[in-house]
């Protein structure tokens, strides 16, 4: 049911492709660039226009998730080939720049935040306001057809210029090597044996000449649709393909960071085959477009079964799970573009919730100017660069909180309610929402004030009480800001190793947790609890600025499958007790 339903949101845009290419070929139509937001306006004076269900995941989640109702309609690129724009050309450095480690980004803003992009050479002060966005990734299709004209012949000038450029502004990138060329099996993905070897050998072409640029390599996009793998999904030739790619660009780097396989969707037949297939232990890293989601917070019961689905694969190590593009489109009968800002916080809060250590977004810049396609409407910015809601969500959370270290979720009465605790330097931030209707909560903390900014930006200031410190919550997202000498070292001062614990009979069915460095020595004792009863104890004493890692065993007795708990730090004095909890999830051998 979910493929049919991922079949027919193509349909639409196949039926324009030859609309759009006559439009993408087009360079003489000019529409006047919108009013842009007062604070990127100088960014943006030299910009050319142109033309143009609520969930609680408190039960073991299934690896057969049924889609939603209405599922969000999934972005399509539908042409192949590049934006053809101008920008001033990238100097060559004087001096070689050192190499960038091909690791994946901690869980500290603004690291693990990125956007996809649909050019090579951007708009006059583009550039810009993406950097200015605070993303600090973007993931663009390194096309096979447009590098390989000619057989055997490769030109990478295009893709130069944009690596350059992202350089400069210290953003990496995710390239994915991708879609058919019309000089192997008629453009349809490589299916021959003389189709696959030229894939590879393109593949690894453009590995070598990028070598030491931190790029992560994504293997195809979307192979589980017949409209990206053409002309029919078929998971025994993208493995083939995949495993052939890995393969090859191992041996011609063996640094390289692989991820795939990108598929639309939780798709646990996929997914399945892949592991089947062995390609779960070859790569660095598993990616997925979590589309189909009525909200964000629908995902965490997927992730869950999906960590669960590669320990079976991988059971002697966790393998990273990113979300390569995942977005919600602001078209007109939709969603508002309001709405389409909140998501885009609460989609990169909850992954950084679930152990996803990358999130780029779908889209960074509209793709045209009707408001009634689907398609044209993903982006943080309209088609004329002037920004939408969302990008001033996205800047206000990349920028708020830069710097801050996500620690851990603190549960509250309600799971409809998210507070999540972030650190830096021992000084405390909070982002706080609800999935629910606008209401308050009350935290227990004695200071008498804190900053709140909202979702868009706007500061202001919270008093607090005996009664401790009121805070509204609704679907915007908001953050609270505590100064350093507001004795928040305490709440800071430990977090959950991963929110999504793999519990292993080997290492004695144990939770790891964290205790930041810090300037005195911590005493207490941290607690395992497991509906409503302690499941594990022990004692913690840390010497000063002493950061270290502890197990507390578990007794799994009874449990299996994916179980909720709650791990608790209980310190002398009982200070901050309310607040010292984290929402993890003991996944258990099976």
């Amino acid at each position: 049911m979910y493929a049919v339903m991922c079949n027919m949101a193509y349909l639409q845009p196949m039926m324009k492709y030859g609309v759009l290419l006559a439009l993408c070929l087009l360079t003489g139509c000019v529409v006047p660039a919108a009013q842009a937001d007062p604070m990127m306006s100088a960014s943006l004076a030299t910009a050319t226009a142109l033309p143009t269900s609520t969930i609680v995941a408190t039960s073991t989640p299934t690896l057969t998730p049924a889609p939603t109702a209405t599922p969000t309609p999934i972005p399509t690129i539908v042409i192949p080939i590049l934006t053809q724009t101008v920008t001033p050309t990238v100097a060559a450095a004087n001096v070689t720049p050192m190499p960038i480690p091909n690791t994946l980004p901690e869980r500290v803003i603004p690291e693990p935040f990125g956007v996809n992009i649909h050019f090579t050479r951007a708009l006059p002060g583009e550039l810009s306001l993406l950097a200015a966005g605070g993303f600090r990734w973007v993931r663009m299709d390194l096309f096979w057809n447009t590098v390989e004209q000619e057989q055997g012949r490769y030109n990478f000038g295009e893709y130069d210029a944009l690596v350059a450029a992202m350089a400069q502004r210290g953003i990496r990138l995710i390239f994915i090597l991708d879609y058919g060329n019309p000089r192997y099996d008629y453009s349809f993905a490589p299916h021959s044996p003389e189709a696959r070897a030229a894939f590879t050998r393109f593949a690894v072409a453009a590995v070598r000449r990028y070598r030491g640029k931190g790029i992560l390599w994504e293997v195809w996009n979307e192979p589980n649709l017949d409209h990206f793998w053409s002309p029919q999904a078929d998971v025994q030739r993208y493995g083939t393909l995949l495993l052939q790619t890995i393969a090859a660009i191992r041996q011609a780097d063996p640094t390289a960071y692989i991820i795939a396989p990108a598929t639309s969707g939780f798709d646990w037949p996929f997914w399945t085959a892949l592991g089947d297939m062995g390609a779960f232990t070859k790569l660095d890293a598993v990616t997925v477009h979590p589309y189909g989601l009525e909200i964000p917070e629908q995902a965490g019961p997927h992730y869950v079964a999906l960590a669960t689905l590669l320990h079976r694969y991988s059971p002697a190590w966790k393998i990273p799970v990113l979300s390569s593009e995942w977005g919600y489109s602001s078209v007109r009968g939709g969603i508002s573009p309001e709405q389409q800002a909140q998501n885009l916080t609460r989609q990169w809060l909850v992954n950084l919730l679930y152990d996803v250590n990358l999130s780029i977004w779908y889209d960074w810049r509209n793709d045209g100017v009707d408001t009634a396609d689907i398609e044209q409407n993903f982006g943080t910015v309209h088609h004329d660069l002037s920004p939408k809601p969302a990008y001033r969500a996205a800047r206000t959370l990349l920028t708020t909180l830069d710097g801050y270290r996500f620690m851990r979720r603190i549960p509250l009465d309600s799971a409809d309610d998210y507070l999540l605790l972030f650190a830096k330097e021992g000084q405390a931030a909070l982002a706080l929402w609800t999935i629910t209707e606008t209401h308050t909560i009350v935290l227990p903390l004695a200071v008498e004030e804190a900053s709140l900014v909202t979702m868009m930006g706007e500061r202001s200031m919270l008093s607090g009480g005996d009664g401790g410190l009121a805070v509204e919550v609704d679907p915007s997202p908001r953050y609270v800001l505590f100064r350093a000498d507001q004795a928040t070292p305490t709440l800071t001062g430990w977090r959950p190793y991963e929110t999504l614990q793999q519990l292993r009979a080997e290492e004695g069915y144990s939770v790891r947790v964290i205790f930041e460095a810090a300037p005195l020595s911590t005493f207490g004792e941290m607690q395992v609890w497991v509906e409503g009863e302690v499941r594990g104890t022990l004692p913690v004493v840390t010497r000063p600025m002493e950061e270290k890692q502890m197990r507390i065993p578990v007794d799994v007795t009874g449990l299996t499958g994916n179980v909720p708990a709650e791990v608790v730090f209980i310190p002398p004095d009982g200070t901050l007790l309310p607040l010292q909890l984290a929402s993890i999830w003991l996944l258990l051998d099976q």
